[in-house]
């Protein structure tokens, strides 16, 4: 069945596969819907592109030779390229998900799986980092310390020094910031955060928390901001 138009607005999709039959597929049904697609057979060739041009989403394979899907991400990001990415993989092992998550993954879905599945959650990493996604709530700015979350500007700064997050990392850092010393469960953070239904293990939840703490705490492993909750989840610190 062909995918009905959307009004995606020539969104920028890039798709880095090494399956030539898969690759074409794909872009093809994205095409079909709207978007602007670039197709790259390898992590290197890909993050040269992804330098250079402004895209709204990847989607990625995870395993490619010479440079994978993970080392592809990790680069992108090392280099302050906070685009929503979605892993494709043969595998639907736990750890290949934490470790793709860890890479600085959105989202994560197994092969084989349907266009339309695929088609739904990108609709969904781009709502989630949409103006109108941003500028969401009844409070626009929100102040916990030096900390700052300006969901209008959709940014965040510590004792006045920006911190670039992804689009994930900042939903979670806001829901956080909404309620400072409530403690959430990683369900209750899955479920808020997460714009599609999401079929995992809980745990998921932690190496987002993870890179969050990297880029918030001085020292990570001794965390001010970010809190764990034993036995519960997490919280913002009222007073870090």
């Amino acid at each position: 069945m062909d995918p009905e138009p959307t009004n995606a607005q020539a969104k920028r999709l890039m798709i880095v596969d090494d399956d030539v039959e898969m690759r074409t597929l794909l872009a093809e049904y994205f095409r079909r819907l709207g978007f602007e697609v670039a197709e790259k057979e390898s992590g290197i060739a890909a993050l040269q592109t992804a330098t250079t041009d402004h895209f709204d989403c990847f989607i990625l394979d995870v395993a490619m030779p010479e440079m994978s899907g993970l080392e592809l991400l990790k680069k992108l990001r090392e280099r302050g390229n906070e685009t929503p990415a979605l892993f494709l993989t043969a595998h639907d092992l736990l750890d290949d998900k934490v470790a793709g998550f860890e890479a600085g993954a959105d989202d994560y879905l197994a092969k084989p799986f349907s266009p339309r599945e695929l088609e739904y959650r990108i609709e969904a990493l781009l709502r989630r980092n949409s103006p109108a996604t941003r500028a969401s709530g009844d409070e626009e700015r929100m102040e916990i310390g030096d900390l700052v979350v300006d969901k209008r500007r959709h940014e965040v700064s510590r004792g006045g020094a920006k911190i670039d997050l992804t689009p994930l990392e900042f939903q979670i850092l806001e829901l956080l910031a909404s309620e400072p010393g409530r403690a959430w469960s990683r369900n209750d953070l899955l479920d808020r955060v997460w714009s599609t239904e999401y079929e995992g293990y809980q745990r998921n939840i932690d190496p987002h928390i993870n890179r969050l703490r990297k880029k918030l705490e001085a020292d990570p492993k001794n965390p001010h901001y970010v809190l764990t909750v034993r036995g519960v989840g997490y919280k913002l610190n009222e007073s870090p």
